[in-house]
């Protein structure tokens, strides 16, 4: 593994939801609190950057390079890359102006799945969603704190998902052609570790690379939750990462100054930024979103 290095020198509040295109060689994330959704070509470092004017937990990609999806507060929602304009297509159906839409991306068959949590973090009140076009949501699990990582087996029978406030990974059955949670179960503890479990990435060997929010740290485990390596990062905040660059084997990490609800800080010299690891293990193709599934 190679030492931890700056990829991307930006000061997000709360960066998240990283997404590596494979095909343009171009790095998404998303920058929650300040409603942005930001590109980086990673060759010249040149960034675009969406403002979309409200809470924003994660992007997905689509095959229409015009257009990327979201699940933002209200709903989910689609961005024009070319005229800039958010439109709402599904509204999520919570008559909570607290609840905010958070990790998302898509399934095998290219279906939008995305978690909520309450600004206040209260438990019980979160939940876990799908986008069924045209224009409803339909509810996969009740009942969270705060919904965080999720990715799927290669096969995509297994949905591994964190509900921050229990510290754990969940293992969750997944019926892949009619895009239902069938069965939930925990896969492995991780209140052992400083932090708390946040966002999560799936490699190549079916392991899970997982960040811990105020804890400084990405760890990897394997899917019965041994720990095979460690990347600690200079920053409490860390909050997602994924698999990436030209032979899948870049590890992005991302960090943040702030949560939801404290004002930024910037005791950290790398707080915001988007850091970068060579590890062993590459990723996977990212799945994009499929109208048809």
């Amino acid at each position: 593994m190679s030492a931890l290095e700056v990829a991307v020198p930006s000061r997000d509040r709360l960066g998240e939801c990283p997404v590596w295109d494979d095909r343009t060689g171009t790095l998404w994330r998303v920058d929650a609190v300040a409603g942005a959704v930001l590109a980086v070509e990673v060759t010249s470092g040149a960034e675009r950057r969406y403002d979309v004017g409200r809470h924003v937990g994660s992007v997905v990609l689509t095959d229409d390079p015009r257009q990327v999806l979201l699940a933002a507060q209200g709903g989910f929602h689609r961005l024009d890359l070319s005229s800039r304009e958010v439109d709402l297509l599904a509204p999520l159906h919570e008559h909570d102006t607290d609840l905010l839409l958070n990790d998302g991306a898509c399934d095998p068959a290219g279906r939008f799945v995305a978690g909520t949590m309450r600004r206040d973090a209260r438990p019980g009140r979160a939940g876990l969603y799908r986008y069924a076009p045209p224009s409803d949501v339909v509810p996969l699990l009740a009942g969270a704190g705060v919904s965080n990582g999720l990715c799927w087996s290669d096969d995509g029978a297994v949905l591994y998902w964190i509900d921050t406030l229990l510290g754990r990974v969940e293992r969750l059955g997944y019926d892949v052609q009619t895009g239902t949670v069938t069965s939930r179960a925990p896969a492995f503890d991780l209140t052992r570790f400083a932090g708390a479990p946040d966002g999560m990435a799936i490699d190549a060997q079916g392991c899970l690379w997982v960040a811990f929010w105020r804890g400084g740290a990405v760890r990897r485990f394997d899917p019965d939750g041994r720990l095979l390596d460690e990347v600690r990062v200079p920053v409490l905040r860390t909050t997602s990462c994924c698999l990436g660059g030209h032979d899948l084997r870049d590890l992005y990490v991302t960090t943040a100054r702030q949560s939801v609800r404290d004002a930024p800080r910037d005791v950290e010299p790398w707080a915001g930024a988007v850091l970068r690891v060579r590890v062993d293990v590459p990723g996977l193709p990212v799945r994009r979103w499929d109208p048809t599934a």
